[in-house]
């Protein structure tokens, strides 16, 4: 008897029975800002969770600029406890400390968090307090966003300009204490000579969790071909984002978010690439117009992909790899296995 062939939903279905791994997602700072509406991440985050099989998210502390410096540190922690405060309502998610832990949150069926830090500002200059984040259950840390903090600068939204200075003495000792505590170290967002310092001051594997490669959007907040290739010879992953694939909106598309995908394996293979959406479109829809205004001035104006907008878009990316011709295994390894083979390694 010759078998009926597996429709292309049925292998979607197939190839996301692990579950999806996006390893940088601002759901902290929602949370946040909604404390007054308990319920939330069940009401409104779940449903496209589900519907997009995630697995696995890298759940980001980030203090905007309105907090710094005095609220810093409060806001930060205000973010975890709310994190927590939701998830005790649930029994759908569990914040996962190390990879047993989300072995065991994805073998009883639920969506494992992994808390991230995007940029040091929380910790002012006092490297206690990164102790005290880990203790909480930060297991990775990227030292920067857009600005400037007591650590170093980050990688400016135009094609050259960022500030040439490296890591700042503090931003070396956060380096130096996330190895030694077992955090991960991202290389999301900070400048030139801060992504060299990182790789100099290190030995262990390196990753970024959300980027897009320069080749395809030159800008200094992106990842250049030689930066890729270190990520690969460290062993490590570059997560793809889906927000600065392109300066043309026009060109804003599930075909160049592949693009990049393709791009970062052709450079260090297969086990080099990993997902870091980085859905954020519904934070700035949240802004008044005039802070939408100011911020575009102050970064870039983000062209967000039609359909790939947020966690439930998820299948039209595995569909999309799909029909690029990605094996099977390929394809789980985008979409999971590369960043799980990191978290087994590091945590």
């Amino acid at each position: 008897m010759i078998e009926a062939k597996e429709s292309v939903e049925e292998l979607i279905e197939r190839l996301h029975a692990g579950g999806i791994v996006d390893f940088h997602f601002d759901l902290l700072i929602d949370l946040y800002e909604k404390r007054d509406r308990p319920g939330v991440l069940v009401s409104h985050f779940l449903p496209e969770f589900e519907a997009g099989d995630i697995g696995v998210l890298g759940v980001a502390i980030y203090v905007e600029d309105r907090y710094l410096p005095e609220m810093g540190l409060r806001v930060a922690l205000d973010q975890v406890a709310r994190l927590y405060a939701e998830v005790e309502q649930t029994k759908r998610f569990a914040i996962c400390r190390t990879f047993a832990e989300i072995e065991q949150a994805r073998a009883a069926n639920k969506i494992a968090l992994v808390i991230t830090l995007e940029g040091v500002e929380p910790l002012g200059e006092d490297l206690n307090l990164l102790r005290a984040f880990y203790e909480l259950g930060l297991r990775s840390v990227g030292l920067t966003h857009a600005r400037r903090n007591a650590a170093g600068s980050g990688g400016i939204f135009k094609a050259r300009g960022s500030p040439c200075d490296g890591l700042t003495n503090f931003g070396r000792d956060v380096v130096r204490e996330c190895e030694r505590l077992g955090i991960l170290i991202d290389l999301a967002h900070v400048n030139p000579k801060g992504f060299e310092d990182i790789v100099e001051l290190t030995s262990k594997l390196l990753i970024v969790s959300h980027t897009n490669v320069r080749t395809f959007y030159d800008i200094e907040r992106n990842i250049s071909d030689e930066q890729i290739k270190i990520i690969g010879q460290r062993g490590g992953v570059v997560g793809v984002n889906a927000i600065l694939v392109t300066p043309d909106p026009k060109t804003s598309t599930i075909d160049r978010y592949v693009d990049h995908i393709e791009h970062v394996i052709n450079l260090i293979g297969i086990d080099g690439v990993g997902i870091g959406f980085d859905f954020c479109e519904y934070l700035l829809q949240q802004l008044p117009e005039k802070v939408q205004t100011e911020l575009a001035a102050k970064l870039t104006t983000p062209h967000f992909i039609p359909d790939l907008t947020n966690h439930s878009h998820a299948r039209n990316l595995t569909r999309k790899l799909i029909e690029r011709g990605f094996s099977d295994e390929e394809i789980e390894k985008i979409l999971r296995g590369n960043w799980m083979r990191i978290f087994k390694e590091v945590l």
